[in-house]
């Protein structure tokens, strides 16, 4: 079953973000599901048997220089145990259906460089490369 993560789902999140390489802290995470399961930002979970075994979270916005509304997918995760058995495809058309359903013409996901598993699954789900993303961290500039 798919639904709209809770607060006491932090502790589940935590480990599935762990497994993707971050490493958040419990107290910031609860404080991010409070502050980010809105209308432009929410966090679905996959709840198996009463166990979260994936996620996937969410933001929408309007992009100016097509007029659009736009949804992006910016994590989606599935625990390791569960992988290659169709859940993140169903989590995929979840958010698909969401985004049909809040009338956005254009889903797009971003995905780290080295995590090539993931882009053969995007490209096997329909999804296509189409710009790169550049980041500046600017907590490194203030601390030099």
């Amino acid at each position: 079953m798919i639904r709209q993560a809770k607060l006491e789902d932090a502790r589940a999140l935590q480990t599935l973000l762990k497994q993707l390489g971050y490493c958040p802290d419990l107290i910031q995470l609860e404080q991010a599901l409070i502050k980010n399961n809105g209308a432009d930002s929410t966090i679905y979970v996959y709840e198996l048997k009463e166990e979260i075994i994936g996620f996937v979270s969410i933001i929408q916005f309007f992009y100016f220089p097509t007029m659009e509304n736009i949804m992006r997918i910016t994590a989606i995760c599935v625990s390791d145990q569960y992988r290659n058995l169709g859940i993140g495809g169903e989590l995929l058309s979840f958010v698909e259906n969401l985004a049909r359903f809040y009338g956005v013409l254009s889903l797009e996901v971003t995905c780290s460089m080295h995590r090539e598993q993931a882009h053969l699954f995007y490209d096997k789900n329909g999804y296509s490369k189409h710009s790169y993303k550049f980041i500046k961290h600017l907590l490194d500039e203030i601390q030099k």
